[in-house]
């Protein structure tokens, strides 16, 4: 009995020494694996935050040698970060940990990419610092104001390109690896490295998509900025929330000269102005004087054509017809959605106004400015002319934006070129070719592969209800017989309130341009008025048109104003179905697309020129 009780205690205190043992192993291996990876981790992530701070520092000193310097060690340290990291590909597994390895293991190889690209770049960079205000070895910096930035960058597009063209895959390969990363997976104390890498992802983006843009366009670039000779734009300020077929009301315009990069100063002025010193004077054609009170056409409503150097011409037409007028290199169109994400972009603006400074940020800029257009019982040489000193304001920010704050300047830019929110026009046939081959001209395609539609709706009395105006627009093929049948929709939705001022029923002309030879079979949702069925010969389109009319909304009880306007029509024989081509009309900015054919189905936000591959 003693023996068993003995026996049975070895047995439990065997026991209770194996558990102590193996709990002491798990413990080691955890402060093998984890603890002590995690530590040394945590002091090298310590090491780069400070060495960050360091570089920081240099960058607003305009010390250029000493951030080539201070970046030496954090290129070292990464390094060291990824050889901790390769003890540990165990953490892939660890809940809570393997997201962040993952995201840590891309965005180390996305900093070894860019670091190799950055290090061929330093020679010239070393160039073309003191041209934008940094030192750079025994070369001092230029003091340079905002606007001399072009000039200065005009300046170093020879030094930089060879070495802009070199670096490129590297660039790409580090955007393609940081594209992999969630920055928001970095939290607490990684915090603030997620932040920086969100910023280095929009960067990166950039850059590799605008380095072959540099490249390829480069002699371009020099001749809009105006070298070797000076240029002077037009400048175009179009009210989107008055939609037209460019982008908006043509409210105002102004003049810009470019001088070797030098911006000179900006001039501005209401369209009701010029308008009133043109001496071509046509009658107004029957689908303006239908809905506007008007006997002639003018230049403020002469951007009735979506093919922008269509629209051009016409304006070309008027303004030349003014005695004395100066020549212009070409026409800019800059219109309420591209301001809107500026202002946002420099954390608002104030603008001084003969009844003192006014306020502006990305949510309240239309509606202010509206009020200051319309309401402030202004003389009319003054009235318009807020918008002009407006802009003056924004772009005195913009062109002293730095760090995170250019980085959403320049993705504004980018976003606002492909969403057409900036249309350019150039006189200079090499300038143009670069605009078309980067679809920044709003040029409708003359000859397509395949299917096309672009749906264009012009608001000839609805004020300005484009501000809130949600748009789907929609369209389906289908086999009949031998033949193929589309039927396209434009959807309207307005939740505006009728005011009588600012928000009225909504009045518009809207077209659909098809394939030239396409025929019509029916029109619906349209007012009274015929629709027009005609071949547009110098876009080389078929275009079905007609007026549609939304009901007033006059209180919040009632239901959004809505309509459907529809057009079936038979393509031309022979057309290949396989392949559409989608084109966006300029200034809309709330817009979404479905497209359909057989089992095929696609929805999306409408946002840019798109082309559909529909199979056989």
């Amino acid at each position: 009995m003693v023996n068993k009780k003995v026996e049975g205690a070895r047995h439990h205190s065997r026991g209770r020494w194996w558990w102590y043992g193996a709990g002491s192993v798990l413990v080691a291996l955890v402060v093998a694996f984890l603890a002590i990876p995690g530590l040394i981790l945590y002091h090298q992530v310590t090491a780069v935050r400070s060495q960050v701070a360091r570089l920081e520092e240099a960058n607003r000193a305009h010390n250029f040698t000493a951030m080539v310097r201070d970046a030496k060690p954090i290129e070292t340290e990464m390094g060291n970060i990824a050889g901790t990291l390769g003890w540990m590909p165990y953490w892939r597994i660890v809940p809570g940990i393997g997201g962040k390895y993952r995201d840590g293991e891309m965005a180390l190889e996305a900093i070894r990419e860019g670091f190799q690209g950055l290090n061929l770049m330093v020679p010239a960079l070393s160039k073309v610092a003191p041209l934008v205000g940094y030192k750079s070895g025994n070369l001092r910096p230029s003091q340079i104001s905002g606007h001399g930035k072009l000039s200065a960058l005009l300046s170093a597009l020879p030094i930089l390109v060879p070495d802009l063209k070199r670096a490129y895959p590297d660039f790409v390969k580090a955007s393609d690896a940081l594209d992999q990363v969630h920055p928001g997976d970095f939290g607490g104390f990684l915090g603030p490295i997620g932040a920086k890498l969100l910023t280095a992802q929009s960067l990166l983006a950039t850059a590799v998509r605008n380095i072959p843009l540099i490249d390829q366009s480069s002699q371009a670039l020099q001749n809009i900025l105006g070298d070797p000779n000076p240029k002077r734009y037009l400048l175009v300020f179009q009210n989107s929330g008055e939609l037209r077929s460019t982008g908006g009301f043509m409210t105002a315009y102004g003049f810009v000269t470019l001088n070797h990069g030098h911006l000179g100063p900006v001039t501005e002025q209401n369209m009701y102005l010029l308008d009133a010193r043109v001496t071509y004077r046509p009658p107004a054609s029957t689908v303006i004087g239908t809905y506007l009170p008007v006997l002639y056409w003018h230049l403020r409503d002469a951007n009735t054509s979506p093919n922008v150097p269509t629209t051009v011409s016409y304006i070309k037409t008027f303004y030349e017809s003014i005695p004395g007028v100066p020549r212009v290199n070409g026409v800019i169109f800059i219109d309420t959605w591209f301001v809107d994400s500026l202002i946002g972009d420099v954390g608002g603006i104030t603008v001084p106004t003969p009844k003192g400074p006014v306020s502006l940020n990305q949510k309240n800029a239309n509606l202010k400015m509206e009020f200051m257009a319309e309401a402030q019982g202004l003389p009319n040489n003054m009235r318009k002319k807020f918008i002009g000193t407006m802009m003056k304001s924004l772009l005195h920010q913009v062109f002293h934006a730095h760090g995170s704050e250019l980085a959403r300047v320049v993705k504004t830019v980018e976003q606002s070129l492909n969403k057409k929110f900036i249309l350019l026009n150039f006189n200079n046939p090499r300038d143009e070719a670069m605009v078309r081959r980067y679809h920044w001209g709003g040029i409708m395609d003359r000859h397509v592969r395949g299917d096309y539609l672009s749906i264009v709706d012009e608001n000839l009395l609805g004020h300005k209800d484009n501000y809130v105006m949600n748009y789907h627009l929609s369209t389906r093929i289908r086999r009949v017989g031998s033949r193929y049948q589309e039927t396209a929709s434009i959807t309207y939705r307005d939740p505006a309130i009728d005011t009588g001022a600012l928000f009225v029923p909504y009045r518009s002309w809207v077209r659909f341009y098809v394939p030239v030879g396409s025929t019509l079979i029916s029109m619906t949702g349209n007012d009274g008025i015929p629709y027009q069925s005609y071949v547009n010969t110098t876009v080389n389109k078929t275009v079905f048109g007609g007026h549609e009319n939304l009901p007033a909304r006059t209180s919040q009880s009632q239901p959004v104003a809505t309509n459907t306007v529809t057009v079936t029509y038979w393509l031309p024989p022979h057309l290949s179905v396989k392949r559409l081509t989608v084109q966006l009309q300029p200034g809309v900015n709330h817009q979404t697309l479905t497209v359909m054919r057989g089992s095929y189905r696609k929805t999306v936000p409408f946002t840019h020129d798109m082309v559909f591959h529909m199979g056989s």
